[in-house]
């Protein structure tokens, strides 16, 4: 039997769902702080074009080593620019929805000026890419797989982000005001500060998840905003899925990276296509509708609170 089909849809299922299982580990952290992101996309593709930027800029000076330049600019971008996002929601006190909805919206206007001023419309030149992991080769019709490092990651995030939330003394109180900010903060604890935080290291993880999409999957950045936009509100998709539990979003991620592989690797028609393009979110409401029944989200989840 060719199991070579089978092959090919693990392979490309997982590289669909590196950055939607390393943004959702992200965008969790921020939800269990009681604050809903919506900006997600832009919180992605800003830091998806700094990657790129980075991996330019440090690349006749490091050579292959600027594409690692930019997944720390990536990272850094995206804490920042989520920093400013979870200031406006719990000091300024605007509404999470439409501060979000901001975010999205600067991101798309700010990286189109950018490109537009320092490179083209298309987008960026070809950069530097990270380095495999390892390489797995002896498969059906000479096929080899390379492993990148942040596939790596997005397996051992969901341990880092259990321990995190559950043996550390920020996670604690990040679980806390979120479930009960009033309680929390008569405990002593900053509801705010502490949002902001959880906000700004979810940011992190949503940097490194764009960041996949410019130095790794693909080797620039293209003002192609459905490629950012799938990962990003799916990744949304998956945090509620997964009950906000690390390993369920996971395995929710995973689930929605191999139902986007199966266009490309069952080679279908054009118009068998079309049905194949909308699988995935078809799949993305099944799962929410199922998980519906078990849903428990923070209790203060998109609440605001004004410290008394």
């Amino acid at each position: 039997m060719d199991l070579t089909w089978l092959i090919l849809l693990a392979a490309f299922g997982l590289e669909n769902a590196v950055p939607i299982g390393l943004a959702a580990q992200g965008e969790l952290i921020t939800e269990k702080s009681g604050i809903l992101n919506i900006g997600i996309y832009g919180g992605m593709a800003i830091p998806a074009f700094a990657a790129a930027a980075a991996d330019l800029a440090f690349g006749p000076v490091l050579g292959g080593g600027s594409a690692y330049m930019g997944l720390l600019a990536a990272m850094a971008t995206g804490a920042g620019l989520n920093f400013v996002f979870a200031y406006l929601s719990t000091k300024i006190h605007i509404d999470q929805v439409i501060a979000g909805i901001g975010i999205n919206i600067f991101a798309v206007g700010i990286t189109a000026v950018f490109l537009q001023r320092y490179y083209t419309v298309d987008g960026t030149p070809n950069g530097n890419t990270v380095a495999p992991l390892f390489s797995i080769t002896g498969l059906a019709q000479n096929l080899r797989i390379s492993i990148s490092p942040l596939m790596a990651a997005m397996f051992l995030l969901p341990i880092l982000v259990y321990l995190f939330l559950g043996r550390t003394k920020l996670g604690l109180h990040i679980r806390a005001v979120g479930e009960n900010p009033k309680a929390a903060e008569a405990a002593g604890v900053d509801v705010a500060w502490v949002r902001i935080a959880a906000t700004a290291i979810g940011g992190m993880l949503l940097g490194l998840g764009g960041a996949y999409l410019t130095v790794d999957f693909n080797p620039n950045f293209v003002p192609d905003y459905a490629q950012a936009i799938f990962p990003a509100f799916i990744a949304l998709a998956a945090v509620i899925a997964g009950g906000w539990k690390p390993g369920y979003v996971l395995a929710v991620s995973i689930l929605f990276g191999v139902t986007e592989a199966l266009r490309p690797v069952l080679a279908v028609s054009s118009a068998q296509g079309y049905l194949f393009t909308t699988l995935p979110y078809i799949v993305t409401v099944i799962v929410l509708g199922i998980a519906s029944k078990r849903l428990r989200p923070p209790a203060a989840l998109a609440l605001p609170y004004k410290k008394e």
